[in-house]
């Protein structure tokens, strides 16, 4: 038995990366996981790795940015699987480019995603991990506290998302 078991997860951004890598962690561990992100065929593929470990995975197509979706995914997650115990709020992307050049546009984009996509996640399962006394992770940045040319919006998204987790 590992450290993870008996408990389920919910992890946005968790087709690739960190993502990705957390839920083969946690299963690994003992635990059930809930896959949600935009690219289904890759959160199937997860999925197919984590059934091989004998662990249940719940692959759910959701988009942070989209209102609703994450109200939807974390339902059906709780629904399927019984509970949650655990979210990371994992889902991101960086946008680069030089202040001069990056619309208003791209920092919306940057921040729908990096921030809202946060908040939209704590806001979607605060019941549930209140019920299981759970708890939730957000996966932040180094950029949240040092910035770097070319990366404005990104570094200012995760200053925000650091700001959220304080």
């Amino acid at each position: 038995m590992g450290k993870f078991s008996g408990t389920v997860t919910f992890i946005t951004g968790a087709s690739s990366g960190i993502g990705a890598a957390l839920a083969l962690e946690i299963a690994g561990q003992g635990g059930d996981v809930a896959l949600a992100a935009r690219r289904e065929e890759r959160l199937r593929t997860v999925a197919e790795e984590i059934g091989k470990m004998g662990r249940k995975a719940l692959p759910l197509k959701c988009d942070v940015t989209l209102e609703g979706d994450l109200d939807r995914a974390v339902e059906e997650a709780a629904t399927r699987l019984g509970r949650i115990d655990y979210v990371v709020a994992n889902a991101g992307f960086g946008v680069a480019g030089r202040v001069d050049r990056l619309k208003i546009e791209d920092y919306r984009r940057q921040f729908e995603t990096n921030v809202f996509g946060v908040l939209r996640t704590v806001q979607a399962a605060r019941e549930h991990l209140m019920n299981s006394r759970g708890c939730i992770a957000i996966i932040g940045s180094v950029n949240g506290f040092i910035s770097l040319p070319g990366t404005s919006a990104y570094c200012m998204s995760k200053y925000a998302v650091h700001g959220l987790a304080e």
